[in-house]
């Protein structure tokens, strides 16, 4: 496994998390004022930041005593840059249809809270199809 392998997984994985916490959180609590979601979900990013930088370390250090040797991130060639370019083009899809489903949302008469919500959520799920597009085009070659 590449670092670049390794970063997409804990990226996947921060997404998976994250989303399934805040899933859990709206689905439990009673109803929110639009402010309180909105901060909620500036904590929600917070956290997949320091989930994200916490995990690659740790990975990173358990990646390299399971292979017997430090992993090192490579230098990004032009096939690095290849599958950047077309885990972005697919992220930025599914964040399109994500604006588009905040739209329709309200457009069908929900609350702006579950806007925020659909809103978040298509945004963690841009960022999951980014990691795991990338983990397929690697190993696609």
């Amino acid at each position: 496994m590449t670092f670049k392998e390794m970063n997409a997984a804990v990226m996947l994985l921060g997404s998976v998390v994250i989303s399934g916490w805040v899933l859990r959180d709206a689905l439990s609590g009673p109803p929110m004022a639009l402010s309180d979601v909105a901060a909620r979900l500036c904590w929600a990013i917070g956290a997949a930041i320091v989930f994200n930088i916490v995990a690659i370390i740790v990975f990173a250090i358990l990646v390299s005593i399971a292979q017997g040797h430090e992993i090192k991130d490579e230098r990004a060639d032009e096939r690095d840059r290849a599958i950047g370019a077309k885990a972005m083009r697919n992220a930025y899809v599914v964040a399109s249809l994500a604006g588009l489903a905040v739209l329709v949302t309200w457009a069908m008469g929900q609350e702006a809270t579950t806007g925020a919500y659909v809103l978040f959520g298509g945004l963690m799920l841009a960022g999951a199809a980014d990691a795991t597009s990338r983990l397929v085009y690697y190993r696609l070659g």
